[in-house]
């Protein structure tokens, strides 16, 4: 797993070309998931103080990739949605690795490929019911 996650981190040409931090590309991640979401809800997603989150889109906003706006049922709360900017850039690393995914994929065998389906099905249900026990 360690090595995945290095290889599939270390080599994404769409995100180390930008200045964010791993954090600032996951609260994106998370936004884009969940938006429109407070503060609150971001810090909460990413466990971390609300002061922290608080920071966090401060730093998001300046950098043009958050927008806030008023909750209109609730004014007293400030809602989060990602910037245009931003939807572009996360598609952009969306779409490489997609195909460098493709790509790793059609080079394997057949047989790898069923071996690969069979266990990431796995993989997603155990994932999936330990988010179920997690609500």
């Amino acid at each position: 797993m360690a090595e995945l996650r290095r290889l599939s981190l270390g080599s994404s040409a769409a995100w180390s070309e930008t200045e964010l931090t791993l954090t600032q590309l996951r609260a994106l991640a998370v936004i884009q998931l969940h938006q429109p979401m407070t503060v609150g809800g971001l810090s909460s997603a990413l466990r971390m103080s609300l002061a922290s989150g608080s920071a966090l889109a401060d730093r998001l906003v300046r950098a043009g990739l958050l927008e806030r706006r008023h909750d209109p049922d609730d004014r007293r709360q400030v809602l989060l949605e990602l910037a245009p900017s931003a939807v572009k850039f996360l598609r952009r690393i969306e779409d490489r690795s997609r195909i460098r995914l493709r790509r790793a994929v059609a080079a394997i065998e057949p047989h790898e490929r069923d071996a690969l389906a069979t266990a990431l099905s796995a993989f997603i249900r155990v994932l999936r019911d330990e988010s179920g026990r997690e609500s």
